[in-house]
């Protein structure tokens, strides 16, 4: 007799899988925004130094100032960005937890159902020796008689 749960088996470990993908999407993104974040960082940082410099001519100072202003903005987007993203791998984890814990328990009934499958089996197969055995016993036992 098969194991009744395992459709249901097979589908835990899908979305499981589906779950654990996503979250690994979503953790490489999260890489790549700081990676960039780092990038705009040292960028506002070298046009900081250039600032300080003071070597600048006045139209090019304003510009400097506005690009400083405008990477200081596009710091704080992807730093949104980075916080939404880090929301969502909190909650996919506990999503990828959760399905691991369901087919694990399923896992585990899957065991212990194959172990009383295989512990009924062997007790007919003694249950049909030892009717074997007595046969024998009683076909000789009257052949000596």
């Amino acid at each position: 007799m098969a194991f009744r749960l395992e459709k249901i088996l097979s589908l835990k470990v899908k979305e499981e899988e589906v779950v654990k993908q996503a979250l690994s999407a979503v953790r490489v993104r999260i890489n790549e925004l700081e990676a960039e974040i780092e990038k705009a960082k040292e960028y506002r940082n070298s046009l900081d130094t250039e600032l300080r410099i003071g070597s600048v001519p006045g139209a090019q100072l304003s510009f400097l100032l506005y690009l400083k202003n405008l990477q200081d903005r596009y710091i704080e987007f992807l730093t949104e960005q980075l916080s939404k993203l880090r929301a969502q791998e909190r909650e996919l984890l506990a999503q990828f937890l959760e399905k691991r814990a369901e087919r694990r328990s399923l896992e585990k009934l899957k065991e212990r159902y194959l172990q009383r499958e295989l512990f009924e089996m062997d007790r007919k197969e003694r249950i049909l020796i030892d009717e074997i055995a007595l046969q024998k016993f009683v076909r000789r036992s009257s052949r000596m008689e």
